[in-house]
């Protein structure tokens, strides 16, 4: 729709109740309409045992879009996972959907940097601040989606500085999708405009938020304070 001399463009947004993984099938949906418009080639889904991706693989894969998985890295064994996340059947079947596991490249906001580890002295990582207003703004999915983009580009399996729709949840499951144009994590807030992180759509996220009350990464501990 044009209005004056400016082009005006209507979509529909899913908004839910609550966070968490009860959303996954309409996020579901809402990513398979989204998708079948034929101007998105690749979808990242931030799932750490590989079942949300599966479910959105399955969604999309008449379209001939390219999907990522960005799980943990190999440091989240500090935190007591064993790693790799992805196993068994759900990796089996993941492989065969031709889905690309990230799972050897740190987490841009969640701790896996050496800025982290100075923590304990005081410092508080820049991109500490960044995870937590988009936490504020949107919720821990939409947080976890802006990072799946960051990280799926950094591993090399997206490439830069173009369109791609990115799932995230509150948990576990999917309660946000974002439709962003990728970019380096160096890049986040680059002084060259085309080569800045843009979120272009928002299309799910639930209206209520949860935070996390305590957090730890690395040595870096944060506790909320009533």
């Amino acid at each position: 729709m044009i209005v004056g001399t400016f082009m005006v463009e209507t979509s529909k947004i899913a908004y839910f109740d609550a966070p968490g993984p009860q959303n996954t099938d309409h996020v579901a949906v809402m990513i398979k309409e989204r998708v079948e418009k034929g101007d998105v080639g690749h979808v990242i889904v931030c799932s750490i045992t590989g079942k949300t991706a599966l479910k959105i693989a399955d969604a999309v894969r008449d379209f001939g879009v390219h999907v990522c998985c960005v799980t943990g890295a190999a440091s989240w064994q500090i935190h007591g996972y064993k790693w790799p996340l992805i196993r068994g059947n759900i990796r089996r079947k993941l492989e065969e959907l031709k889905v690309d596991i990230v799972e050897r490249t740190p987490s841009t906001l969640s701790g896996d940097t050496i800025d982290y580890g100075l923590a304990r002295y005081g410092w508080v990582p820049a991109s500490w601040i960044v995870a937590e207003t988009l936490e504020a703004v949107g919720g821990y999915g939409l947080k976890t989606a802006v990072e799946g983009v960051l990280i799926a580009t950094d591993s090399g399996v997206v490439p830069p500085y173009t369109n791609v729709i990115s799932v995230a949840g509150t948990g576990s499951g999917a309660d946000t999708a974002i439709l962003a144009k990728s970019t380096f994590s160096a890049c986040m807030f680059s002084r060259e405009f085309n080569k800045r992180f843009q979120l272009f759509e928002i299309l799910a996220m639930p209206k209520n938020k949860k935070w996390h009350k305590a957090i730890d990464a690395g040595e870096f501990h944060v506790k909320e304070t009533t």
